[in-house]
């Protein structure tokens, strides 16, 4: 039996995490998020059987968290975490289906009280076989269906092929009147040895993340392997419902998800745009991306790999990139922003930077604005809120504290060292 703690607060994730007895409870695993976004990728994924939610929560709040797992997974237990004593807060709570709250701050006794209630109800239900909702008839026809024409892709019967292509649009006309393909590669790039991930796992979860990450514009997935590590992933949707911005985010989001929680680490080579008609030589491109990451690094390929191999030949981009950084220090400069004036993908731009400078954007950005900010220190009468404006930062509070991590010094302590060696030097001389 499964239990996930979800509270903005990290400390008090924690502190619940570590202070119940859950062995005794009967409980075996605690997955724990930080956001009503994480949680929901956790349900999608693990076998979870009772939610304890604090209420207040920014950006989606616990009420509207447990009212989106009553239509998901009606026979998950929820209990309610609220800092108010009103009681209006637990007529909510109940009133959603909801067994009990908590007050906080509460002792772990009556924490333990309350989740030895809950895991009676949770044997009293059945287990909700949640890969079902995933594996039905048709979802399994669909999935056969494009593994089939993965495999006979390279068999030379384009007009067959083509007809398998056709079958599969019409397999989503009872969802679609006119439906388009964003396909996707992904391939396994490493693996825990006792990783609990089977491939048929693997499969499902990619569909399940994929699904839940695009679900406002009502994407449905389905999922072909090829081998051991290897998966390819057509999003079906309405034409012009999903935006090739919205495809970037979901898949930028997919591949965090899947490389921060499961025991496995992924490469992700997408099409940056939908596929309305059979198209080989697409997925046949994301195949040849796919083999020319040689070290099977778990990162986002947009573009093709091999563009990266010439070092040299961009090293006059990166020269550049780095001149409009350091000339445009004081202002709030995105990585978006340099990449189109260098007319590159950001993701692109993004593992190039890295690879000539040996650090990412944001960490060289960094740098530079505390390089400038010494010399400004040292060499000008300017009071120190300026120097933090002239180099970009708007919060002298953050200014400070970033200064000081990567200098061991504050601002002020900064600045009078360097008066000191000043006059020791004129002293000596």
């Amino acid at each position: 039996m499964n239990i996930l703690i979800v509270d903005d607060q990290r400390a008090i994730v924690e502190s619940l995490r570590d202070g119940i007895s859950w062995e005794k409870l009967g409980i075996d695993e605690v997955y724990t998020a930080c956001s009503a976004r994480e949680a929901k990728l956790l349900l999608v994924n693990f076998d979870i059987q009772i939610l304890l939610t604090d209420i207040e929560m920014p950006e989606e709040d616990g009420l509207s968290l447990f009212r989106w797992t009553r239509e998901r997974f009606p026979e998950l237990v929820g209990i309610f975490l609220t800092s108010h004593a009103e009681f209006s807060y637990a007529q909510d709570a109940i009133s959603l289906g909801g067994m009990d709250y908590i007050l906080q701050p509460a002792r772990y006794g009556d924490v333990e009280r309350v989740l030895e209630n809950a895991v009676k109800k949770v044997l009293q239900n059945a287990k909700i076989d949640r890969l079902k909702r995933v594996t039905k008839m048709i979802g399994q026809q669909r999935d056969s269906l494009l593994e089939l024409l993965l495999a006979r892709m390279n068999s030379g019967k384009e007009q067959e092929n083509a007809q398998l292509f056709f079958q599969l649009c019409a397999m989503f006309h009872m969802d679609y009147k006119s439906c388009v393909f964003w396909p996707v590669w992904i391939q396994v790039v490493r693996i825990a040895k006792a990783s609990r991930w089977k491939e048929s796992y693997r499969k499902i979860a990619f569909g399940n993340v994929l699904e839940e990450l695009l679900a406002a514009a009502d994407v449905q997935v389905c999922v072909a392997g090829w081998g051991t590590e290897d998966y390819l992933l057509f999003a079906a949707a309405e034409e012009g419902a999903l935006t090739a911005g919205e495809w970037r985010q979901g898949i930028s989001e997919l591949a965090g998800f899947i490389n921060s929680h499961m025991d496995f680490a992924i490469a992700v080579y997408p099409d940056g745009e939908a596929m309305q008609n059979f198209r080989p030589d697409r997925i046949e491109a994301l195949q040849e991306r796919r083999r020319s990451n040689v070290h099977k690094k778990a990162e986002i390929f947009w573009e093709d790999v091999e563009a990266d191999a010439d070092f040299s030949a961009n090293e006059e981009r990166i020269r550049a990139a780095v001149d409009y950084i350091k000339n445009n220090i004081g202002r709030n400069l995105s990585r978006l922003e340099v990449a189109d004036m260098l007319h590159l993908n950001e993701e692109y731009f993004s593992r190039l930077f890295k690879r000539h400078m040996g650090c990412t954007f944001k960490d060289y950005e960094t740098a530079e604005r505390v390089s400038q900010a010494k010399k400004l220190l040292e060499y000008s009468g300017f009071s120190i809120s300026i120097i933090a404006s002239k180099v970009g930062y708007d919060n002298f509070s953050h200014f400070s504290r970033v200064f000081k991590k990567m200098t061991g010094l504050t601002p002020q302590e900064y600045r009078k060292q360097k008066r000191l060696e000043k006059e020791k030097s004129q002293k000596s001389k």
